[in-house]
């Protein structure tokens, strides 16, 4: 294998060439045994009845990375078209046109993120049942991601949940119209059906159940929704292109409250042949509002935007018999539609390469599959290939969503910029014969960076990395915008060159047998691919080349013009600042006058304020107080000054007692006691003397 065509070797590793001599022959439609989720690639192992894996990030190199085998308890005895893995990585939905399985996946740990730490063979819990399937989804209203929605080839639903014990069971199931007709000759393999048979299924954007309960609070800023009361409306397809919704929750049998089968969806602008009578796929995109995609056999991709429908048209029961059904375990609505679809595009894409516009065309069933990183593209495959198509409308529809000013016109989305196919793997040619099987038998994404993983049903494996060429970075603005009306957008020189580079058509991976075509086939084959580079690659790059020369030279002479710009700015510059620092000297002497001149300016307001006679009652009260007590404290520091001095007679009588203690003084009776009772008397006075200066002190606060 080429390494252009497989840079991660796969092709090499044992998985794939057990995959490769186990598959089954003959097989003539697309189907999906492949899947990757959590860089974990699952594909499904016809020969030993089980699921293979293997960990694709971690595999640099063919072999450095072994594969485990997951075990079926109870193997199916019917076909395995489909592989289907819920978001948590609990179990795994295997399905055909005649049964179902549901796997319980083991835990992962260890070295590389492997099952149960590496074992090679693991037994794992399924359940089987024999049911014909037309498509099975994993429920995303779900609150344990357990649930999974099957629609029968009998027009009827069924929702299965996954228990804790490991069991499977059927907790509710519907019917969404009368019983297919085996009659008619089929337009899908492995079916045949009539025109109002469902072919196909997938789940549109959350809405509320009773919204009348919530009008006029703001449920994004007050958390008030419970999840029991969002419902998921369910887009059903039937093949003659008509589109119908299931309303109600699903999750909860009762017989009063069961799904609401709504009536077939208008579309804008309206068609004789109500676009189509070959449908085969159908795909919501999880945008605002969503956008539904349905694929028709032909080739052609109608993109519809789901919005309500403000027509008013009401479904008559005498206009429509088909339509006036009921039945037992589901209610029609005949009330007025509150949604419509309304086309906007529609994009064909080539189920093969064709050289002239006479060749015959070859019709196949289309798969979509979206891309769960990039809501702006999706994928289709089929018997001729594999196609990538990007929709700007998604982008288009969010900036409008996210503008400030939701009436600006400006933000309203623009059918200028048409969605575009890439046409990524090619499987048939106009010299491939029309029996001949040349079916996609899987494909999975693995992101960052994105890289396509296609089985082939030769067992080959193609590999091949996924570049968005119309992706532009949003780039946010680095001066506010004052004025949004009167300023003029200028485009972006880059996505002016991206569209100078957009092509209508893409050169693929072409992988045919080369047993089967002759020289002169691969001659013009090789010459068809020639003229399409020189015609949309060679003549859009001359185009570009001479853009970007003019560009070089415009951008040269404005470098000139700015370099003498920027010499005129260094030399303002330099003179700015030499006056900056002369202001900042000049500043700083003004600022220490200023200083000074404050001090000074407060020092005088002092001294104003101390001889200013102005003053209230209350302080001149206070103040004559103050007066009096200065005079009492005068008066008695005399007094201290007399009593200190009669105290230093005392000292001085007292040494001339000792000095003179042979001296005997006598007293009589009455001397003695006046003598007593007068010092008694002093030292009382001294006593309340103290008292007093010390009161005085503390009321003047000396």
């Amino acid at each position: 294998m080429s390494l252009c065509t497989d840079p991660l070797y796969l092709n090499e590793h044992p998985m794939f060439r057990e995959l490769k001599n186990s598959l089954p022959e003959n097989i003539k439609d697309t189907r999906n045994i492949l899947e990757i989720h959590d860089n974990v690639l699952y594909v499904w192992n016809a020969k030993d009845l089980c699921v293979m894996t293997l960990n694709v990030a971690t595999t640099h190199k063919a072999g450095d990375v072994a594969y485990q085998k997951l075990l079926l308890t109870d193997p199916p005895i019917f076909e395995i078209k489909n592989l289907l893995i819920n978001e948590t990585s609990t179990h795994l939905a295997l399905w055909g046109n005649l049964g179902l399985v549901v796997m319980e996946l083991p835990k992962r740990w260890g070295k590389n993120g492997m099952f149960q730490g590496g074992k090679e063979e693991i037994r794992c819990t399924v359940y089987n049942e024999t049911v014909e399937i037309r498509r099975a989804r994993w429920h995303p209203g779900s609150t344990n991601d357990s649930h999974l929605l099957v629609l029968t080839s009998e027009n009827a639903f069924r929702l299965y949940e996954c228990e804790a014990d490991g069991k499977i069971r059927v907790i509710n199931s519907w019917k969404v119209g009368g019983r297919p007709a085996y009659n008619s000759p089929s337009k899908m393999p492995g079916f045949t059906y009539t025109d109002d048979a469902s072919v196909d299924f997938d789940f549109a954007m959350p809405t509320l159940r009773e919204p009348e309960k919530f009008a006029g609070k703001d449920i994004g800023k007050n958390n008030i929704v419970d999840w029991n009361e969002i419902e998921w409306p369910i887009l059903v397809l039937r093949e003659n292109g008509e589109v119908f919704t299931v309303r109600g929750d699903v999750f909860h049998v009762n017989q009063s409250k069961c799904p609401v089968i709504s009536g077939t969806l208008s579309m804008y602008p309206p068609d004789y042949e109500n676009y189509g009578k070959d449908s085969s796929s159908i795909v919501c995109l999880q945008s605002t509002p969503p956008i539904v995609v349905i694929a028709m056999c032909s080739g052609k991709i109608y993109h519809a935007i789901l919005l309500k429908d403000d027509s008013g048209n009401r479904i008559d029961g005498d206009q429509n018999e088909n339509e006036a059904w009921s039945e037992y375990d589901s209610t029609y609505d005949r009330r007025t539609r509150k949604e419509a679809l309304y086309v906007y595009e529609c994009v064909e894409i080539e189920l093969g390469l064709f050289f002239a516009h006479n060749d015959e065309k070859y019709n196949c069933p289309i798969h979509l599959r979206s891309d769960k990183c990039n809501k702006s593209r999706y994928f289709c495959s089929h018997n001729a290939g594999i196609h990538m198509v990007n929709l700007p409308m998604v982008s288009q529809l969010d900036e409008y969503i996210n503008a400030p000013e939701k009436n600006d016109d400006a933000h309203l989305p623009s059918l200028s910029n048409q969605s575009s196919s890439q046409y990524l793997i090619c499987r048939r040619t106009k010299h491939t014969e029309a029996n001949k099987a040349t079916p996609i038998l899987g494909l999975g994404l693995l992101q960052e960076p994105c890289v396509l993983i296609a089985l082939l049903h030769t067992g080959d494996v193609v590999s091949r990395s996924v570049i968005d060429f119309y992706y532009v970075p949003k780039i946010e603005p680095v001066e506010p915008v004052i004025d949004k009306k009167k300023k003029v957008q200028k485009e972006e020189f880059d996505v002016y060159i991206k569209k100078l580079l957009k092509r209508e058509t893409s050169q693929p991976l072409i992988k045919i047998d080369t047993k089967s075509i002759s020289p002169r086939e691969c001659l013009q084959l090789l010459y068809h691919a020639t003229d399409i580079f020189r015609k949309e690659h060679f003549a859009k790059q001359d185009t570009v080349r001479e853009t970007i020369g003019k560009k070089v030279s415009a951008l040269k002479v404005m470098k000139t013009q700015l370099l003498k710009e920027l010499d005129t700015l260094m030399e303002t510059k330099k003179e700015l600042q030499q006056t900056a620092e002369h202001l900042a000297e000049r500043y700083e002497d003004i600022k220490y006058v200023q200083e000074n001149l404050a001090q000074r300016a407060k020092k005088v307001l002092r001294l104003v304020n101390y001889k200013e006679p102005s003053m209230t009652p209350v302080e001149k009260v206070e103040a004559k107080e103050l007066r009096k007590m200065e005079i009492k404290i005068n008066e008695m520091n005399i007094k201290l000054l007399e009593l200190k001095r009669k105290s230093e007679q005392v000292e001085h009588i007292e040494n001339n007692e000792s000095i003179e203690k042979r001296k005997e003084v006598v007293f009589r009776g009455d001397q003695e006691n006046t003598i007593k009772n007068s010092l008694g008397q002093m030292a009382n006075d001294i006593k309340n003397l103290i008292t007093e200066v010390k009161k005085l002190e503390e009321e003047v606060s000396i």
